[in-house]
């Protein structure tokens, strides 16, 4: 990786995520101008629009305004060049919906990272990470045990964005550059620099999520009451093009210090894990995420309510023990963790106030709620 921040039109960065998409609408036999509107759909940065398309006219570099379309009118439209076959499933939120709803304030997450979440602290030398959670197993690992497996509030909004984006474009190609930073001071992450700024400590976090690996293990049970186990294993990133913008006043290393992501920087899920993606995410509000960004229980817990709840038809009683072994990162003993969840409990009720539930020396009861996004999709469980 060179430490100068690239200019985009560089022969450098020929195959950066936006000449890939270039190239591939021009093999489909797009035009130029079809190209062009088909990256302004997708809302990709104006500037790097304008130096690969310098014949258009400076007026045709405007992204369309996004307003929300109705369920019907989306099934009749047919869908022009999807950058990669996908089957989501009928229940996840469709592609140009997400697109709509992207600026009015949703976005999504993983729900097997919602069913078993990263580690709450630095698990510093560890080099992997099992959650259980009823039927599903999650195991995080890292292809490169020097970087240390992701954790906390980053990792957990971090993946909020890259399933947002591969939600929103339909595509397992993730532009980073400003976006993310864009979508770190939507959140009011404050933007500092040096070797324990937001923004090095984003980029290592970012290089700890490329380099993960997640296996996921469900138990799963035909209609004839058959039992059987589905194994999924996936890469997090199977490739990825950064750019660093560095802090001359702090040391640099791989691990991040002193170092943001600069433009031109972007990552390709893995194939697996995208289509999973397609098939398993959940809307959560970005108003709420904004609110809880300080704690990961709290982003957790709320993920986890707006999730569960939407599915909910009759009451369900989910024990401590049961929520200690899906949120108990590390708390010891379980009256300590029974503390911290209900701390982290009155947060997010205080954003997601149609939440109705029951707390007990058992656990916790939940009772069927009115949608906390009512005119969202979730994807299956």
């Amino acid at each position: 990786m060179r430490a100068e921040t690239p200019q985009l039109e560089s022969p450098r960065v020929k195959a950066s995520i936006i000449d890939r998409r270039i190239e591939k609408y021009a093999s489909q036999g797009l035009t130029r101008a079809a190209i062009l509107e088909q990256l302004l759909a997708a809302r990709w940065p104006l500037d790097q629009l304008k130096s690969r398309f310098p014949e258009m006219e400076e007026g045709a570099f405007k992204h369309p305004t996004l307003t929300a379309i109705p369920a019907s009118a989306l099934a009749s439209r047919p869908k022009v060049l999807p950058p990669v076959p996908a089957t989501p499933s009928p229940n996840n939120m469709n592609a140009e919906s997400a697109a709509s709803t992207a600026v009015s304030g949703i976005s999504f997450q993983y729900v097997p990272l919602i069913q078993c979440s990263f580690p709450h602290a630095d698990p510093k030398d560890a080099t992997k990470f099992t959650r259980k959670n009823g039927w599903l197993e999650l195991t995080l690992g890292t292809t490169h045990p020097d970087t240390g497996l992701p954790y906390g509030v980053p990792a957990r909004l971090l993946t909020i964005y890259c399933t947002s984006e591969a939600v929103r474009t339909n595509s397992p190609e993730i532009y980073l550059g400003d976006s993310v930073h864009d979508f770190l001071r939507r959140l009011d992450v404050p933007i500092t620099r040096g070797a324990r700024g937001s923004l090095s400590v984003y980029a290592n976090q970012l290089l700890r999520l490329i380099h993960s690996t997640l296996s996921i293990d469900e138990n799963i049970r035909d209609g004839a009451g058959r039992q059987g186990l589905h194994m999924r294993q996936a890469l997090f990133v199977e490739e990825a093009r950064l750019w660093w913008d560095d802090d001359l006043e702090h040391p640099k290393n791989r691990r991040g210090a002193g170092r943001s992501i600069g433009n031109g920087s972007s990552l390709m899920l893995s194939s697996v894990l995208f289509h999973s993606i397609l098939e398993r995410s959940a809307p959560l509000a970005t108003s709420a995420i904004k609110r809880l960004r300080k704690s990961p229980m709290d982003l957790d817990v709320y993920a986890w309510l707006v999730h569960r709840l939407f599915h909910l038809s009759k009451p369900s009683m989910v024990s401590w023990e049961q929520l200690s072994n899906q949120f108990g990162h590390n708390y010891g003993l379980p009256r300590k963790f029974r503390h911290f969840f209900l701390d982290s409990l009155k947060r997010v009720s205080a954003v997601y106030p149609e939440a109705k539930l029951q707390i007990s020396e058992s656990g916790v009861l939940l009772l069927p709620s009115r949608p906390h996004l009512a005119n969202t999709k979730p994807s299956k469980r």
